[in-house]
């Protein structure tokens, strides 16, 4: 809210009460971080009348014109700031370091780490890893691995973020084996890798669908007693699901893992979705129910979303008593299915001629239905509808998909001749 705040500071001097350095200072390190840097020049300008300015107030304009790629603007705040009596610090040096590196000025960026130690400001970790990071971003490994081994050789130690920069960057270029040289001499350099470290190895081997060697480097994981998070889960198991390697039990042992860690919220019930059904489809109707007493078992608060996730799932695959048994369970836990999954499960029990439960289901319907002040007629005829809706959708996407193969054929034909 940098607007209300400059209206306030304004409101300020009406009511004869002068804002202070502080005051200044608080709102010139806002507008910068903000993006807001132009607005930030022109107070900077204004405190300057009224304060002297600190090395703060210049390194806050400085980071300012860094973040926006305009390095003249902040050069001539480097040279305002030699002026006012201020040589840069390590911060100072940095934002600059930031700024070359980021536009790709690599050369600019090198001379200006020999201009910090002819200053006697020698380079930290974080001044090189923001040029190893840089070159990573642009492929240029070999030349981060240089800035890399000048680092060790100028005596500053490569800290975790360092390992893991050069990390992430062989690893996105698919340089697999290297990133596991790395992570072997950081652990004896005696650092621990995070989760996220990890994390970019699970990911360049799942884009080689690479499941086996997933599964290995949690083991490894574990051994130094590092749990996997969320997104290392959900890496595993969106591959398990895709390459249909659910029938290995271990897949499911980690989504149980990670269900009673407490990690299973909204976001990840498209992950759920995809496990189910792929359970189903492998006929493991069991091994799903387990995944599904589980979710239950460790007291999950589950929203109508996940309810019908399980519930279509079984329906879908052709357990449509089994998906009509859990939609009684979902309304004993109070939560009302959806009027389309009503309609669905109708549908279903008509074709088995099952009275019972289809009665059984549209009473309790009915008494939700009521405590909710909504017709049973209007829910029914909704989901009705909305089933209608889906099923044209679908068929509406196979033909569209249809269409795209058979051009796609003509255009390798055309290609061919």
């Amino acid at each position: 809210m940098v607007k209300k705040a400059i209206e306030v500071l304004d409101e300020m001097l009406k009511y004869g009460c002068e804002p202070d350095e502080y005051s200044f200072g608080c709102l010139l390190d806002a507008l910068c971080k903000n993006g807001s840097v132009k607005e930030a020049a022109l107070l900077f300008e204004d405190m300057r009348i009224r304060f002297k300015p600190t090395i703060k107030h210049f390194t806050s304009l400085l980071y300012g014109w860094c973040k926006e790629g305009k390095l003249i603007e902040a050069k001539v705040v480097l040279v305002k700031m030699r002026e006012a009596g201020f040589e840069p610090d390590i911060v100072v040096y940095n934002n600059l370091l930031n700024g070359y590196s980021v536009a790709g000025k690599t050369v600019d960026a090198f001379h200006l780490l020999q201009e910090m130690r002819r200053n006697n400001c020698e380079p930290n970790a974080t001044s090189y890893t923001i040029m190893i990071q840089a070159l990573c971003a642009r492929e240029k490994m070999e030349e981060a691995m240089r800035v890399f081994a000048d680092m060790e050789s100028n005596g500053c130690e490569a800290d975790i973020v360092t390992y893991t920069t050069l990390i992430s960057g062989f690893c996105k270029w698919g340089k697999i084996e290297k990133s596991y040289e790395l992570l072997d001499a950081m652990i004896q350099k005696g650092h621990t890798p995070n989760q996220t470290t990890y994390l970019y190895i699970v990911l360049a081997h799942e884009k080689k669908e690479e499941l086996e060697e997933c599964l290995e480097l949690i083991k490894e994981m574990q051994k130094i007693d590092i749990l996997p998070d969320l997104s290392i889960y959900n890496t595993i198991l969106r591959l398990a699901c895709k390459l249909g390697e659910t029938d290995d039990v271990e897949a499911c042992d980690y989504f149980k893992e990670m269900v009673g860690r407490g990690l299973l919220a909204v976001p990840q019930y498209g992950i759920m979705k995809d496990l189910l059904n792929s359970l189903l489809r492998g006929d493991k109707l069991q091994l799903a129910k387990d995944i599904w007493s589980c979710i239950i078992g460790k007291g999950c608060e589950l929203n109508v979303y996940a309810w019908t996730i399980w519930i279509h799932a079984l329906f879908s695959n052709g357990h449509v008593k089994e998906a009509c048994s859990y939609c009684l369970d979902m309304m004993d836990a109070g939560v009302m299915p959806q009027p389309d999954t009503f309609a669905k499960l109708m549908k279903g029990l008509r074709k088995l001629y099952n009275r019972q439960i289809a009665a059984e289901i549209t009473e309790k319907v009915r008494k939700m239905a009521a405590d909710r002040q909504m017709t049973f007629k209007m829910y029914k005829r909704r989901g009705e509808r909305d089933l209608k809706e889906k099923a044209k959708a679908k068929k509406d996407g196979r033909k569209r998909r249809a269409r795209q193969r058979r051009w796609g054929s003509r255009n390798r034909k055309a290609d061919t001749l």
